[in-house]
């Protein structure tokens, strides 16, 4: 006689279309028909976990699932107001909203939860990446991306609040997306660039970003009162732009957090750029005198004709029309940015430090955006990014005395610094491969000394100049290092 299975036992088998499938029976069902169960997945491992979590519950007698259904347009709306609204700067709720609102809603939205299945989200993929005239949306790998991700967070919650089993978005098979190059400008097409900036009023913002990587939208905030002209720095805790209040639905120009926390930093007032926010200075008294009672005295930096807040889109516009000027193709914004990280990275500048300048969380981040564009035989560090800012930005030599005379005095430099800075100077005469011996050697020397009696300061220092050259050695062995030729192998051979 065959052996029955216990209340709750399952068994789990590969099904004909590949993927593993879990049978259970939960006796906590009233319907009997409903009691026979199962878990679906491309995983086997992620099927015997969910089916022993299911066990688990029925063994401990808890609740099937809470008796509510609601439509997947619902539950959003409530994961939304319920769990997220305290969660997400303001932008970011707005991009789910709108990501909610109008791709996902449209086609899945009447749909009951408990209905929704992996076929038919898989489907909604496919519908929005569809070309237009074929009834689609044509949305890019990368938005069905976020799209995903937006579900996915909602679903599981779904999950954890026992209104779902398990994730049907765990059966999709969401687009990979493909890295897309950056827009990165060439010399030739920033001296283009800087060049027809004077006869824009937004043109000391571009040259700015351009000479500090800084986001248009911190461009945007900066006050007055964050730049710090006597110990030489740019204090960078807020950034501006077009926001949707998550509470009233009210749209305003307003200015808030940074992008994230390690957005918050405070980067070098270089000389150059001094005299750019000195230029600056001058150009906001000669709007002020235009604007006259129509001015708004807000202390912004880089404000508009009349004083208030710069829109991203105007900004794009004026972009736009600069480009259009200097004769260069369309480009974004952010290209500004990504511009000056790879001019850093090319000047020797060591990806931790180019990380703190611009903002991001390591030089492992910074280094993934950009490894591509990096010339690994770039020697110098920052000095030759700031003699190509007074190059390219048309700075004459009575500014930039004028800069470095009002100066507050220096820092004085540690001895790993000038030891470090030593070497790299005494390297720049020699082939690229002798320059990277010569800083490793003096690396070396430092690592001979307890590395606890280093400052944190000088700990960062050494330990990014180290990674940087580390980094170039390997790469110039990669490029000396090539395989013999079939003919010197068949000489061998012979």
């Amino acid at each position: 006689m065959a052996k029955h299975r216990a209340n709750g036992e399952g068994n789990v088998r590969k099904r004909a279309d590949g993927r593993w499938e879990a049978r259970y029976y939960d006796p906590r069902e009233l319907d009997p028909k409903k009691q026979r169960k199962s878990i679906i997945n491309k995983s086997q491992k992620l099927v015997i976990e969910q089916l022993k979590a299911v066990q688990s519950e029925i063994g401990g007698g808890d609740t099937v699932l809470v008796k509510e259904n609601p439509t997947v347009e619902e539950w959003l709306s409530t994961w939304m107001k319920e769990y997220k609204l305290s969660d997400l700067r303001d932008n970011t709720y707005e991009a789910y909203d709108i990501i909610i609102r109008v791709s996902i809603n449209p086609i899945i939205g009447g749909i009951k939860l408990k209905q929704l299945t992996g076929m038919q989200i898989q489907q909604m993929y496919n519908k929005l990446q569809a070309p237009k005239e074929k009834g689609g949306r044509a949305l890019s790998a990368a938005s069905i991306v976020k799209l995903k991700n937006v579900l996915s967070g909602a679903l599981q919650q779904a999950v954890t609040s026992n209104v779902l089993r398990s994730n049907p978005l765990l059966e999709t098979n969401p687009p990979k997306v493909e890295n897309v190059g950056i827009r990165i400008m060439k010399k030739a097409e920033q001296k283009q660039f800087l060049s027809v900036l004077p006869f824009y009023n937004t043109g000391n913002m571009f040259a700015v970003a351009l000479a500090t990587g800084m986001r248009i939208g911190e461009l945007c905030a900066l006050k007055v009162e964050d730049i710090n002209r006597e110990q030489k720095y740019i204090d960078i805790t807020k950034t501006a732009g077009r926001r949707k209040d998550k509470h009233t639905g009210e749209v305003s120009l307003k200015i808030g957090p940074p992008k994230t926390k390690n957005s918050i930093r405070k980067i070098p007032l270089l000389p150059s750029v001094e005299v750019i926010l000195d230029r600056q200075a001058q150009q906001i008294s000669s709007l002020r005198e235009k604007a006259g009672d129509r001015w708004n005295s807000n202390e912004l930096v880089f404000p508009t004709d009349s004083g208030n807040i710069h829109d991203l889109s105007g900004l794009r516009s004026s972009l736009g029309r600069v480009l259009k000027r200097a004769d260069l193709p369309h480009m974004s914004v952010h290209a500004l940015r990504h511009t000056y990280a790879t001019t850093a990275l090319n000047a020797g500048v060591a990806a931790q430090n180019v990380a703190r300048l611009l903002g991001h969380k390591d030089g492992a981040t910074t280094l993934r955006l950009y490894a591509h564009y990096i010339n690994a035989e770039a020697m110098t560090q920052l000095e030759k990014l700031e003699q190509q800012n007074i190059s390219h930005l048309g700075i004459t030599a009575g500014e930039l005395e004028r800069v470095v005379l009002g100066a507050a005095e220096a820092l004085e430099k540690s001895s790993v610094m000038e030891r470090i800075d030593d070497a790299v100077s005494r390297a720049k005469n020699f082939t690229p491969k002798k320059s990277v011996e010569m800083v490793l050697s003096v690396c070396e020397d430092i690592l001979c000394q307890p590395i606890e009696n280093l400052s944190a300061h000088d700990k960062d220092i050494f330990l990014g100049v180290l990674a940087q050259y580390t980094l170039m050695k390997r790469r110039i062995n990669e490029q000396t290092t090539k395989p013999k030729s079939k003919s010197n192998s068949d000489r061998q051979g012979r």
